[in-house]
């Protein structure tokens, strides 16, 4: 420890013909209790401390002697470069409690005390634990790595001596054989790992890899780490992992398809409207309001159902979907509110509970509710209002508890106006309305997408396919008419028909291109390089010039002009 990092810097000092007096009150303005004393040539020629004071009022001195009467001479300076333990060591021998510090041009620059000392020493000292401490947490958290491992491991030093033995190789009923000595041996002189199949009198066949641990710039080996490996028990595993490989595909089939079907599909979203979108569908979910869930189609009306069944207390019961639009309008009632025996020509001798009844204490999705005919909005509306159904030619009534969520791509509001749909339904169905923007109108969510597709379709058809850079410009600045589902199926499709693993915009449909806010920001894209590129990429997608001009916005002879300039020759 160097004496510059605990010392006192420019410290007071005193004349030799300065009085106790004066050095009273100089100790008392500085909060100090002793100082170096200079001579008239400005030397130190000894130290004056507050023991000297002490002597002095008990010998009843005059308050007018000066401190070189009383100060200890010969005092001993040390340099600035000296070591905390020299400085230690020369107050020691000198009986004083602080030494007066020089550089080396012999200036007075500070003074070490020994109190200081003792902090330096004392700081010292914790470090020395704290490290000591850290050096003992890290060999028990190796210890407990090594035996944490499932491989057989012994460490030997440079001599062959067993340093440690993990459990693992204990559990093995194994010992340390001359095969284990002798590889370690030839480890130590070669300098790098040696391997070795060992077979056991049990018939179990072992790996044994030593490897040297080495220092010093690798010269010295000073010890060497055997581990052990049942590879055995590996080629079991092995052989019981290929039996299984046909069985695991069926399964990993099925769960797909039951995943699909069961546990819905997952909502992904990064703009701030969908996330808002998102945060209200989970605080309904906790209670049984009505739910009516609006947007174009496409956009993923039934995504949002499924997530606020799951979120819901009914999470654990029946999830009924029924497409209003799907079912046609003279088998519709008897689907919605079941049939008793002989209700009508056809109908079963047992009768049929009706899709309400199976939702019971679940949830009951009711998509396209628009196309739903007036006749049944009545019996509907009774049954959000009594929570009783009455099946086909049945006279009694069956209680129902049910989550009700509607969902269309329709204006009600404006049907209502027009007498397509009751106005009373609507307000029983509006209780709380969720609004889904269209795809067009958050395209932060579409490279979310995008990379959500590439995993699903991966993971399904077994490729492993990316996307560049240019290709996402234009996915997210295309219009999406047809939303997510549409977005969905052109990411299978472009997987599908493309062999190359890579997706660029040369693998995207035409219309992408045609589009002019995509070609515009392709165009301001320095990842499409130049205007040249752009042009010749066009042209060689489209094979006219007029058409390149009407996907630019351009005239045709500005294209024509471009491509001379640009050396791009048509075919």
């Amino acid at each position: 420890m160097k004496l510059s990092q605990f010392m006192t810097g420019n410290p007071v000092t005193l004349k030799e013909n300065c009085t106790i007096k004066e050095a009273a009150e100089l100790f008392t303005r500085h909060s100090i209790d002793g100082a170096p004393v200079l001579d008239e040539q400005g030397e130190i020629c000894g130290i004056f401390t507050k023991t000297h004071l002490y002597r002095a009022i008990v010998n009843d001195y005059s308050h007018d002697m000066t401190v070189g009467r009383l100060m200890k001479r010969d005092v001993k300076t040390i340099s600035l470069e000296s070591s905390a333990e020299s400085a230690w060591q020369l107050a020691q021998e000198q009986q004083v409690g602080r030494l007066p510090v020089k550089d080396g041009q012999g200036n007075l620059v500070a003074m070490v005390t020994r109190t200081n000392l003792v902090q330096a020493f004392e700081q010292k000292m914790l470090d020395t634990i704290n490290r000591l401490s850290e050096t003992t947490e890290l060999y028990e958290e190796l210890n407990a790595v090594i035996n944490s491992s499932y491989d057989g491991i012994v460490v030997l030093d440079k001599q062959g001596k067993v340093v440690q033995v993990n459990n693992a190789f204990t559990k093995m009923g194994l010992s340390i054989n001359e095969t284990i000595y002798a590889l370690a041996q030839k480890a130590i002189a070669k300098k790098d790992a040696v391997t070795k199949v060992h077979r056991l009198p049990s018939g179990k066949d072992l790996l044994l890899t030593a490897n040297p641990v080495q220092r010093d710039n690798k010269s010295k080996v000073t010890k060497v780490v055997v581990n052990c490996r049942d590879i055995t028990e590996l080629n079991n595993l092995r052989r019981e992992v290929e039996a299984g490989k046909e069985l695991y595909e069926v399964y990993h089939t099925e769960l797909e398809t039951l995943r699909t079907k069961y546990l819905g599909h997952t909502l992904v979203c990064e703009s701030p409207v969908m996330r808002n979108v998102l945060d209200l569908a989970v605080r309904v979910a906790k209670v049984d309001s009505t739910i009516l869930i609006l947007g174009e189609s496409g956009v993923g009306k039934d995504v949002v159902t499924r997530l606020i069944h799951k979120a819901s207390k009914r999470s654990g019961e029946p999830f009924i979907r029924v497409n209003c639009g799907a079912i046609p309008e003279n088998l519709l009632e008897s689907e919605l509110f079941g049939y008793e025996p002989g209700a009508f020509t056809g109908a079963s001798r047992e009768g049929k509970p009706g899709l309400l009844e199976l939702a019971h204490q679940g949830t009951l999705f009711l998509d396209e509710i628009a196309e739903l005919p007036l006749a049944l909005q009545v019996k509907l509306l009774n049954v959000i209002q009594e929570r009783e159904v009455t099946r086909l030619g049945g006279i009694k009534a069956v209680e129902v508890d049910i989550r009700l969520i509607a969902a269309t791509n329709q204006n009600l509001e404006d049907m209502v106006k027009k007498g397509k749909f009751r106005g009373d339904l609507y307000y029983r169905l509006n209780v709380v309305p969720i609004t889904i923007p269209p795809l067009r109108e958050r395209s932060s969510d579409i490279p979310a997408l995008v990379i959500h597709f590439l995993r699903k379709f991966n993971e399904k058809y077994h490729l492993n396919k990316s996307i560049a850079a240019d290709a996402m410009d234009y996915l997210t600045g295309y219009h999406w008419p047809g939303n997510v589902r549409e977005l969905e199926n052109l990411i299978e499709r472009l997987m599908v028909i493309n062999t190359h693993d890579v997706i660029t915009a040369k693998d995207l449909p035409i219309v992408f291109l045609q589009s002019s806010q995509t070609v515009g920001k392709a165009a301001g894209n320095q990842s499409l390089s130049s205007e040249k590129e752009l042009i010749a990429e066009l042209y060689q997608r489209m094979r006219s010039t007029r058409k390149v001009a009407e996907v630019m916005g351009v005239n045709q002879s500005t294209v024509v002009r471009k491509m001379k300039k640009y050396n791009i020759k048509p075919d």
